[in-house]
């Protein structure tokens, strides 16, 4: 199944959030959860991040959220605010990110 975590950070985290990335993208590849994309939020004007989105297969939501309250950047307290949610994509979307041949 597929969740989509979306992510805003705390105010004035940026050197944290440098600081761990490495490690939060390290964590991504982990195995844990299957990542289909990810990304920073950022500001409208592309200035600076704002918080991250995630879209990930999972078995489970309980696998999605332990997943994340393992994670550096909500450990170390980057992101302020998690919300997981199930995700269904459209049959009208132009891109594809389930196999539908099967």
């Amino acid at each position: 199944m597929l969740w989509a975590v979306h992510c805003l950070d705390a105010d004035d985290v940026l050197e944290i959030r440098r600081e761990n990335r490495a490690e939060h993208s390290a964590r991504l590849r982990s195995g844990i959860v299957d990542p289909v994309c990810y990304g920073m939020l950022v500001s409208d004007d592309g200035g600076h991040p704002v918080g991250s989105l995630i879209l990930v297969r999972a078995e489970d939501r309980e696998t999605v959220e332990r997943y994340v309250a393992q994670d550096p950047f909500m450990i170390k307290g980057v992101w302020r605010q998690v919300t997981v949610g199930a995700f269904t994509e459209s049959e009208n979307s132009p891109a594809r990110l389930t196999d539908t041949s099967s």
